[in-house]
C-alpha cells in the first residue's frame, strides 16, 4: 500500500513537473516589465482623475465647492505624471528596436495617450463653465501625448487621433 501511495506521488509529481515545463517552454518575460508596470500606474492614475472630471462635468452647478482646488490639484498630478511618463520614455529602448515586450509598451503608452486625448473635453467644459483660461491643463495633456507620438515616431499632432 505504501510503495502504490509513494509511485502514486512520485507520478504525480513527474507529471505536474512535465506539464508545467511545456505550457511556461518560450515564454520569455519582458526586460521592460517594470516600466509597462509604471507606464499602467500611471494610467490608472488617469483614470481616476478622469472619473474625478466627470463628475465635476454633471454637477448641476457651475462651480461645485472646492472646484478650483480639485482643479489646482489636477494640475499639479498631471504634471507628476508627465515627468513619470518623459522618465520612462528616456528608460525604454527605441520602439522600433524593440522584440521583447513590445506589445506591452505599445499598450500601457497607448492608453495613457488615449486618457490624455479624452480628458480635454471634460476640462475645455468644466474651465469654459468657470471662465477659467484652460491652456494649462491642454498644455499638459498635449505634453503627454506629444511625447507618446515622438516615441512611437508618429507624426500626429496633439489633440488628433492617430492611425
Amino acid at each position: 500500500m505504501v510503495r502504490k501511495l509513494l509511485s502514486l506521488v512520485v507520478a504525480a509529481v513527474l507529471l505536474f513537473w512535465g506539464v508545467t515545463g511545456t505550457v511556461f517552454a518560450g515564454i520569455e518575460p519582458s526586460p521592460w516589465q517594470p516600466q509597462i508596470n509604471k507606464l499602467h500606474s500611471i494610467e490608472l492614475n488617469m483614470a481616476v482623475i478622469q472619473k474625478g472630471l466627470d463628475a465635476l462635468v454633471i454637477s448641476p452647478s457651475l462651480a461645485p465647492r472646492g472646484t478650483k482646488n480639485v482643479l489646482l490639484g489636477i494640475r499639479y498630478e498631471l504634471n507628476a505624471l508627465d515627468a513619470q511618463v518623459a522618465d520612462i520614455l528616456a528608460e525604454l529602448p527605441a520602439y522600433n528596436e524593440q522584440d521583447v515586450g513590445q506589445k506591452g509598451v505599445f499598450f500601457a503608452l497607448e492608453g495613457i495617450r488615449i486618457n490624455a486625448l479624452s480628458m480635454e473635453d471634460p476640462f475645455d467644459y468644466i474651465l469654459w463653465r468657470m471662465g477659467i483660461e484652460p491652456s494649462p491643463w491642454k498644455q499638459i495633456l498635449d505634453s503627454i501625448s506629444s511625447r507618446i507620438n515622438g516615441y512611437f515616431g508618429t507624426p500626429c499632432t496633439p489633440g488628433t487621433v492617430c492611425h
